[in-house]
């Protein structure tokens, strides 16, 4: 597709989070509809996570010229000749003298320490941005799947069966009206960027007596702590929509699970 400069920002604005609630709301909106966009968005975060990885990588790197320019480094495992007086045994290669015991706490020995520093600094920063590569792509990934499915306005509520034997009105009829609203608002949280507050709103309602509304807001909870990305509390919520004959959202629940589960 066709990148314009203003095109160009409001994706970049978007993958940075440097929208407003409404801008978002409206770019994920054209998102939903917009194929061509949505595979160019996901193109431009890969590019923006690959750089990243750059990033962190030369970090690393300048962590050890630093450390080696500083003489921490051990120079007999850099490849220095052994000190004088010391020959390499006659058929062997070099090799480590080994330190008197006058001289374990001394020059030897800081060698060593510095290079087990090193060895052990490298190993929790490589294993920190591993976990951060991780992360992010799940993140990114609960935020893909929350625009496929989530949709700003709830599945209506089925028209009542005409009964002229019935005159007095619905049993419950100012309740269901209540939990609409109520549940209208907390669709309207997670529009933004307010899944956890959003989930705070829902997760009364979706215990509430059953209903349409009540089922409405089961959906948006799941969907809620996906965006928020507490996968291991949106599962359950799915699964039990998903066995839930009748449920609105049943079909909906089990395509998502599907594609929760293949990522596993």
């Amino acid at each position: 597709m066709e990148l314009s400069d203003e095109l160009l920002e409001q994706m970049g604005a978007y993958l940075s989070g440097r929208m407003t609630a409404p801008e978002k709301a409206a770019f994920e909106d054209r998102l939903r509809t917009d194929s061509a966009l949505r595979d160019e968005v996901a193109v431009q975060r890969e590019i923006k996570e690959g750089l990243t990885r750059i990033a962190q990588k030369e970090r690393f790197r300048q962590m050890h010229a630093d450390l080696e320019k500083r003489g921490l480094l051990d120079p007999i495992a850099a490849g220095t000749a052994p000190p004088a007086g010391e020959e390499p045994a006659p058929g062997e290669g070099r090799v480590l003298p080994m330190p008197g015991r006058s001289r374990v706490f001394g020059r030897d020995w800081t060698y060593f320490a510095a290079a087990a520093v090193l060895l052990l600094v490298v190993s929790l920063g490589w294993l920190m941005f591993r976990n951060w590569d991780e992360n992010r792509l799940r993140a990114s990934r609960n935020e893909q799947l929350f625009t496929a499915y989530f949709s700003p306005r709830p599945k209506v509520r089925p028209p009542v069966v005409n009964d002229p034997d019935r005159v007095a009105a619905p049993a419950g009829a100012d309740q269901a009206a209540r939990d609409s609203v109520r549940l209208e608002r907390a669709v309207s949280l997670l529009r933004g960027p307010q899944p956890v507050a959003a989930a705070e709103a829902l997760r009364p309602l979706a215990e509430g007596t059953p209903g349409h509304w009540t089922a409405g807001a089961q959906w948006y909870l799941a969907l809620a702590y996906l965006k928020a990305g507490r996968r291991n509390e949106a599962l359950p919520v799915l699964e039990r929509i998903a066995g839930l004959n009748g449920h609105p959202y049943q079909r909906e629940a089990r395509r998502l699970l599907n594609d929760l589960q293949n990522e596993e």
